[in-house]
């Protein structure tokens, strides 16, 4: 069966950009993650895809994968990212190293690519989205750190047939760690500096979950992506100093 992955990212030529320039991460960047992944890569833009914005709306909602490039601080992204977030649907993120985004998107660890597109950092990055395209596919059934905060998605039906003790045992499992903090967690990490000190089998806290070993950190242009194994399973995640991640004591 075709995995289909929609891709949204900025339209025609922006501002202080090449022309052609966002054809090429298409072609050179997402294209090859997407095939890797086992998805077939479609823009949002493609008039073939998407005649009107009905359209685009029931995409969004049914592909089996999207990707959000924030480049440019793209509205149409950010719209798309709200929508399968607040849905709970596997997205990815990524922008390119022109565009700083808030804090709060950056806590959802986007993946950030070189907007040179050199041969040599291309091909590490495709890589990485391939891994993260992989990864959020795999766990798309685990409901995401916003709705856990507020237990969306729960019903009285679920937890009345199952047994008391079982639920919560179930619950325990798949939410994440978010207060209270346990006694072994430390203070924030605020200096990118120590972030960039960790290595394979360091341990980390983070805020939304828990306690995690690193298994993999790689250089992804200016920033530092790891993957951290937690008890909820492994996460692609970018170092990046935001309150998130915690010293353990």
């Amino acid at each position: 069966m075709e995995k289909r992955c929609l891709i949204i990212m900025p339209i025609g030529d922006p501002e202080g950009y090449a022309q052609g320039h966002f054809n090429r991460v298409f072609q050179y960047i997402l294209v090859p993650a997407c095939r890797l992944a086992g998805f077939t890569p479609t823009r949002a833009d493609d008039p073939v895809a998407s005649d009107t914005p009905m359209d685009i709306l029931r995409n969004i909602i049914e592909c089996e994968m999207v990707i959000c490039d924030l480049s440019s601080k793209n509205p149409n992204a950010l719209y798309a990212f709200a929508i399968r977030q607040s849905m709970n649907l596997p997205v990815t993120l990524i922008h390119d190293l022109k565009t700083r985004l808030s804090v709060e998107i950056q806590a959802f660890g986007p993946l950030e690519y070189d907007d040179s597109l050199r041969i040599d950092t291309v091909q590490k990055e495709v890589e990485t989205l391939t891994e993260l395209l992989t990864q959020a596919f795999a766990t798309k059934g685990e409901r995401n750190a916003l709705l856990n905060r507020f237990d969306f998605g729960s019903t009285r039906a679920d937890t009345d047939s199952s047994p008391p003790d079982e639920t919560i045992h179930k619950e325990e499992s798949s939410l994440p760690v978010i207060s209270p903090l346990p006694d072994y967690v430390g203070k924030p990490i605020t200096q990118q500096e120590e972030l960039d000190k960790l290595k394979t089998g360091d341990y980390i806290f983070h805020i939304n979950y828990g306690k995690g070993e690193v298994s993999s950190v790689n250089k992804m242009a200016k920033e530092r992506i790891a993957k951290i194994h937690f008890e909820s399973g492994s996460r692609l995640l970018v170092l990046a100093p935001s309150g998130i991640f915690r010293r353990i004591n």
